[in-house]
């Protein structure tokens, strides 16, 4: 199952996101921050998996499929469902608890979507601190987008090894354009400013990424297409620096 190079797929296992005045939204993944680069990194011919920190199945956010968050496109919101549902994977994920040092070996990337999830399980697990630990020590290709760059305030025991790294993420303006503002649990900016990070943000809602030694993040679902084309120039890079030396 491993024994071929791959591109890891970190997803939140989380169902519900509780806000600040206690209020409890289901929650999950978003789904064209998976759909897209997914579909780009299959169009390369990379072997592709799904992971949960505790092998917990998925649940797409219901947020990313209303139209309200797709510039009203109705189409876009019954495509994106239907390409969601087309990923057997999404059935069969694998637990970061269980995976050996060996299984990672063969993990050429970790690509680590958003939606609100994040927010709530992969900040605060020690899987997902152990995984990114693994992946700065081996050199491996990271990308983080939207909300999934909370999964970079996950420490076990240690500070964050991509601590002072320039990033991205979905903006404090974004969060507070959104129905939820005020009511966020945390802001992902703030908190992610506050742990050492280099945080640059754009235009709301327009595609903004950032291009760091050590990793690659995206701001906004928007983002997508343009992180993935710099995930996979980056995995041809280290792929090529690899077996050369």
């Amino acid at each position: 199952m491993f024994e071929k190079p791959y591109i890891l797929f970190l997803l939140t296992g989380a169902r519900v996101l509780t806000l600040l005045d206690g209020e409890q939204l289901p929650t999950g993944f978003w789904a064209e921050e998976l759909v897209i680069p997914w579909q780009l990194l299959k169009q390369s011919d990379w072997s592709l998996y799904i992971a949960t920190p505790d092998g917990r199945l998925p649940e797409l956010d219901p947020e990313s499929l209303d139209p309200a968050n797709l510039q009203g496109d109705i189409a876009k919101a019954v495509w994106l469902k239907t390409q969601v549902s087309r990923i057997p994977e999404l059935k069969t994920v694998l637990s970061l608890k269980d995976m050996t040092a060996t299984q990672l070996e063969n993990m050429h990337g970790l690509f680590i979507p958003g939606g609100n999830g994040p927010l709530v399980d992969l900040a605060v697990s020690p899987e997902v601190a152990r995984l990114l630990r693994h992946c700065h020590d081996q050199q491996k290709v990271l990308a983080t987008l939207c909300h999934g760059s909370a999964a970079l305030l996950a420490a076990d025991h240690a500070a964050s090894p991509y601590v002072a790294c320039a990033l991205t993420c979905f903006s404090a303006a974004e969060e507070a354009a959104t129905a939820l503002a005020g009511r966020w649990p945390y802001t992902l900016e703030e908190r992610l400013r506050n742990a050492g990070f280099l945080v640059s943000v754009g235009e709301c809602w327009q595609s903004h990424i950032v291009k760091d030694a050590k990793m690659l993040s995206g701001q906004n679902p928007t983002s997508a297409p343009a992180l993935t084309e710099a995930f996979m120039e980056r995995l041809l890079i280290t792929d090529s620096q690899g077996k050369n030396q």
